[in-house]
């Protein structure tokens, strides 16, 4: 009898699983366009200057599609001199040109205390962009900051270029 139920269940987990991962509906590819996502930081982007002599790149990848940014952040000399600090977030503005303030629009919260280094990370499911958020990253008018405990609102900071693919 045990050996019976255990068996309807699986054949039911099987039906479920098969027909719910597509709605009823045809699986599709994902064969949007997609974007290089680049951006080089330093101090004296920041609105108004940090004067720190750290650097920072974004290097990233946007499908339209999935609507998911992935990227690579790397930094170098964020720390000098005692304490050392650490490394809260990397924080999207826009709309904003060079040299201007925008608005917050994505949070990305991580910790690193290397002066030196990199991450990987990305923009996607609940974090994802809004419909109107994607336009200010493809026209050129989103920047980045990283933030640490001591620079909470920023310590670098790098205006995004997007190249369709």
């Amino acid at each position: 009898m045990m050996k019976n139920n255990i068996f309807k269940i699986l054949v039911l987990c099987a039906v479920v699983i098969f027909t719910g991962c597509t709605k009823g509906k045809e699986l599709k590819s994902l064969t949007g366009a997609t974007y290089t996502v680049t951006g080089a930081a330093d101090g004296t982007q920041m609105v108004p200057a940090t004067g720190v002599n750290a650097t920072g790149s974004f290097n990233g990848w946007y499908d339209e599609q999935a609507n998911v940014l992935t990227f690579t952040l790397t930094w170098s000399n964020i720390f000098t001199g005692a304490p050392a600090d650490v490394i809260t977030s990397v924080k999207f503005y826009g709309p904003a040109a060079t040299g201007t303030n925008g608005t917050l629009i994505k949070t990305v919260t991580f910790s690193n205390s290397n002066a030196s280094g990199s991450v990987n990370l990305g923009l996607g499911g609940y974090a994802e962009l809004s419909p109107t958020e994607i336009p200010v990253l493809l026209n050129g008018s989103c920047y980045y900051v990283l933030c640490t405990q001591k620079y909470p609102t920023g310590i670098i900071r790098g205006q995004l270029k997007s190249i369709k693919n």
